[in-house]
């Protein structure tokens, strides 16, 4: 898999040398690999906001490099226009206003592979473990979470009411449910990474 340089994002740059955070780079080792041997041609991102920020793009600036057809589920109708108003008019298709515990509603095929990147805190803990099911019925190879390790408090941000942390996770919860899991201790308290494998993707 073809990883680009990100030479403009210079935050991240003086962090890791390549323009991804330290979470980010976990994403990028485990997306490569399963790339590189299964192939990986869709990936949907559940939760997006401000195009416009190029720290946001990374996994866009990933999928463009592969040709990998991208899409984004997003609650925040607000984000959902401010992302149109932002992106390309080529990419403006490539958005979808809706909730994740409602996708197998919203997505007409699975795809490769689905990121909930930093998700699963924005759902009530029995909310989540009822959407997982049908996130990983509508995941071909690669499931990939991301989430504080323990108790993050975030009340709502950027004028999203969705963005407040309403569970917190350990890493012992997600390998009880077949993932598995990497720890970046970046700032407190931490974050989670989150991979699971598809039986479907190893037939």
């Amino acid at each position: 898999m073809k990883v680009p340089l990100r030479l403009l994002d210079w935050i991240k740059v003086r962090k890791t040398g390549r323009g991804y955070s330290w979470r980010e780079l976990t994403v990028v080792r485990n997306l490569s690999q399963v790339y590189d041997t299964l192939g990986v041609r869709s990936l949907l991102n559940i939760g997006f906001h401000d195009y416009a920020d190029r720290r946001n793009r990374w996994w866009i600036d990933i999928c463009r490099a592969n040709k990998i057809d991208w899409h984004i589920l997003e609650i925040f109708p607000a984000n959902v226009e401010r992302y149109k108003a932002q992106c390309p008019e080529a990419d403006r298709h490539r958005i979808t206003c809706g909730d994740v515990q409602n996708i197998e509603h919203l997505c007409q095929q699975p795809f490769d592979v689905i990121m909930h990147w930093h998700g699963p805190e924005h759902l009530l803990k029995d909310d989540f473990l009822r959407a997982l099911p049908k996130i990983e019925a509508m995941t071909r190879k690669l499931l990939i979470l991301g989430c504080p390790n323990g108790p993050e408090e975030q009340g709502a941000a950027y004028g999203n009411p969705n963005e407040e942390h309403v569970s917190f996770w350990s890493s012992e919860e997600f390998q009880v449910l077949g993932f598995e899991t990497e720890i970046v201790n970046d700032k407190p308290p931490g974050h989670i990474s989150a991979f699971k494998l598809m039986r479907s993707s190893s037939k």
